[in-house]
């Protein structure tokens, strides 16, 4: 698990001080789900009871630093989407450092719907995370994606993926403050045994 530390705790707006926004607020759920160090899909699919597919809104290359200039960067914006019902469980905008990857892994990203923790499970990438940086914010414009008002808060959290060494990718993942209080909330129990022992042992 990845510790929310206080030094990470960043809130996006400044009527969110952290004095009254902070990981007091937060559910057993919410810890885990900002704190995990595996794959998110695998954990949301254990929370809501179905299937995670990917909705893609945005791919497209950009720009790199002089250094970088040989480094095939990829921003990837998508939506984690039950495959049953279409909820939008968890909105993800990532830089993706196809340069530094297994070849086989850049293509499953770019050439189908799989996510990021499916296909570094199939190619047996090794990873791990550095957290930069968590907390709350306005919903703004990404109320539309979770039918949900501008004035709702979210909880983000923003990491960066290494592999062998190197960056692979830069993620910030968002779900709604209101999401994920209980384990009953999607109408399913726990799915596994493996995440009700997580759940009771923190």
């Amino acid at each position: 698990m990845i510790r929310l530390s206080d030094e990470c705790l960043c809130n996006l707006d400044e009527r969110l001080n952290t004095q009254a926004y902070n990981i007091n607020n937060l559910s057993y759920l919410q810890r885990i789900i900002l704190g995990t160090d595996g794959t998110v899909t695998q954990l949301l699919e254990s929370i809501v009871g179905e299937k995670i597919v990917v909705d893609k809104l945005l791919e497209a290359d950009i720009a790199v630093l002089p250094h970088e200039e040989e480094m095939h960067c990829q921003r990837r914006v998508i939506t984690l989407n039950g495959k049953k019902t279409g909820l939008p469980y968890l909105y993800a905008d990532s830089l993706v450092y196809h340069g530094n990857m297994n070849v086989n892994f850049s293509r499953a990203l770019t050439q189908t719907r799989i996510p990021i923790g499916k296909a570094w499970e199939k190619f047996q990438i090794e990873t791990y995370k550095t957290l930069l940086s968590w907390g709350f914010e306005y919903a703004n414009e990404l109320s539309q994606h979770f039918a949900i008002e501008p004035h709702d808060l979210v909880l983000y959290r923003t990491y960066l993926v290494y592999s062998q060494g190197k960056k692979i990718f830069r993620i910030t993942e968002k779900f709604p403050l209101a999401w994920y209080m209980q384990s009953e909330q999607f109408d399913n129990q726990f799915a596994s045994a493996e995440l009700s022992t997580l759940v009771s042992g923190i």
